[in-house]
């Protein structure tokens, strides 16, 4: 029989409707992996187009904790272009290309967010009941 880990578990958490934001892992990943599923969704411009200012800053700092400062700056050109209402047709292909070439798979989160919780486990919530379910 297959057993869920730690790390699995919180990174449901995360995505599910209840995620906790008490502490920074929890709140970091949860901020990442909203606008990650935004991108993923509709690509960068899309993202940026849902996120509330206050979301996309989260979000941002959620993937310089995990070490992945360069997606804040691709997240930042897109907020830009987007603000400036150019030719975001222009943009988006290029937008969507930089950041698949840093997160080319989910992988990649789950490597830094592996790594993070093994790292500093005391920034995540231990696991409620229903987290494990």
């Amino acid at each position: 029989m297959y057993q869920l880990t730690q790390a699995y578990m919180n990174w449901n958490r995360a995505c599910g409707e209840d995620p906790l934001r008490s502490l920074p892992g929890d709140r970091a990943l949860a901020d990442m992996l909203y606008a990650h599923g935004l991108i993923m969704n509709g690509g960068v411009l899309h993202a940026i187009e849902c996120l509330t200012a206050s979301e996309l800053s989260d979000a941002k700092a959620g993937y310089s904790y995990f070490g992945l400062e360069a997606v804040t700056s691709v997240l930042s050109r897109a907020r830009a272009h987007f603000e400036n209402d150019s030719d975001l047709g222009e943009h988006e292909s290029q937008l969507d290309s930089q950041y698949i070439d840093l997160i080319r798979s989910d992988s990649v989160l789950v490597e830094r967010f592996e790594q993070r919780l093994k790292l500093k486990p005391v920034e995540f919530a231990s696991l409620r009941t229903r987290d494990m379910a």
